[in-house]
């Protein structure tokens, strides 16, 4: 998977121009209130293809693989300004914030947003380290070339897709099945993206949230990085949703990562359980990504497989899906710190980045200190070996429907 990242740069200016201009067009859309989000009665995916198709004419273009060269992103300067655990720990305390888990998550304001030119950059350069370190897009076992009889093609749902990365790439990739991104932003290209490729506005935060797809109508349903938006109570009916719109035989994938580091300093400890304590506040679950499976064996899905990977902050040699945290540590090319481990732990800082509005209000911290304290971080990552996990679980929909059991009382 070395090569993904090297050809990086090779592909970055074929269509880099264009979609930071349709993404900074949607951002200026949005300031105007152009989109707004309407709750529509269920269409089914052809009468969705077909609405679509005929209020956007779509070029034919294949997307920009990346809106910035990883290696640029992994040599940003950290600064050495130190900040005391204490001193940050203190102002936390005067401002007396309660962590009361009675909040609901609509009434607070969001974690991590994803709606700005920085946020969506930090999704696409997640979606290529994720790439990297799985070693592909996908892992369902599901064929998405053209069908044997051509008399019906694959549709394909990309949930919270975003920027639309990883929908235009499958899309560019499997020309012959039907790719549909569904967010509850407007984040994602409208014209540049390849004709089988279309985006829909629409909010599945919601507890009591409706998928507007017909029963069995969809093959493929792929989900990353959801947990920041959605309530614990929201999981299992979401999951539910997928196994009714999913056609008998389809499948499911859930990408999720644990919110804590793991092998590092008291430096980011003290933010993880902050996070922790935020998400319980806020009715959410930071566990989420080790529970999966769970969810899927609840809505009666079958085939459940389950892995997870771990990938370095800032050290060790090329992290490859086939290779483990233990072998990179003991590895004497561990010493040296390759352009994957650079650009995950430049990831890293940007996600920490992006925390910032959040943090920095409901802690009351000042956004000097705050970025103070994380512009610390990637030594601390590099010396203690810090690594982050990423969850992914895979299930299919049977065939059958599940036998009902009678029991009989003599």
């Amino acid at each position: 998977m070395a090569t993904d990242i090297s050809i990086l740069s090779k592909r970055r200016n074929r269509l880099l121009r264009s979609v930071m201009s349709v993404i900074q067009s949607c951002k200026q859309k949005r300031k105007n209130n152009q989109h707004k989000i309407a709750v529509a009665s269920p269409l089914s995916v052809k009468e969705d293809l077909q609405l679509i198709a005929n209020t956007k004419t779509s070029s034919n273009i294949s997307p920009s693989s990346c809106t910035r060269n990883i290696a640029a992103i992994s040599n940003k300067k950290t600064l050495t300004s130190r900040l005391s655990i204490k001193s940050l720990t203190k102002a936390i305390h005067d401002s007396g914030v309660s962590m009361s888990r009675s909040t609901s998550i609509a009434s607070c304001i969001e974690i991590l947003p994803n709606s700005n030119i920085q946020d969506l950059d930090r999704m696409v350069s997640q979606h290529y380290i994720l790439r990297t370190a799985f070693g592909a897009d996908y892992s369902a076992s599901i064929s998405l070339s053209e069908d044997q009889q051509g008399t019906s093609k694959t549709v394909v749902l990309d949930i919270g897709c975003g920027s639309g990365t990883w929908t235009m790439e499958m899309a560019t990739q499997f020309p012959h099945a039907h790719f549909i991104g569904v967010d509850k932003h407007a984040s994602f290209p409208h014209d540049i993206k390849p004709k089988n490729c279309h985006f829909k506005l629409f909010d599945i935060s919601q507890s009591s949230v409706s998928l507007p797809f017909m029963d069995q109508s969809v093959d493929y349903i792929f989900q990353r990085d959801l947990n920041w938006d959605l309530a614990e109570t929201t999981w299992l009916p979401l999951v539910k949703e997928f196994f009714r719109i999913l056609k008998p035989g389809g499948w499911i994938e859930l990408v999720e990562p644990d919110i804590e580091t793991y092998s590092t300093s008291a430096y980011e400890d003290f933010l993880t359980n902050k996070l922790i304590d935020a998400f319980h506040h806020r009715q959410q679950d930071p566990f989420i990504s080790k529970r999966l499976s769970s969810f899927m064996a609840v809505a009666g899905f079958r085939r459940i497989q389950s892995d997870f990977q771990s990938i370095p902050l800032g050290w060790g040699y090329q992290k490859l899906c086939n290779t483990t945290i233990a072998s990179i540590k003991t590895d004497p090319r561990s010493l040296r710190c390759s352009e994957f481990a650079r650009a995950a732990a430049s990831h890293r800082l940007d996600l920490l980045r992006s925390l910032q509005p959040w943090f920095t209000r409901e802690h009351n911290v000042s956004k000097i200190r705050y970025n103070s304290y994380i512009n610390q971080l990637p030594d601390e990552w590099y010396n203690a070996k810090s690594y982050t996990n990423w969850h992914r679980s895979t299930a299919q929909k049977p065939y059958s429907p599940r036998p009902t059991i009678h029991i009989t009382t003599l």
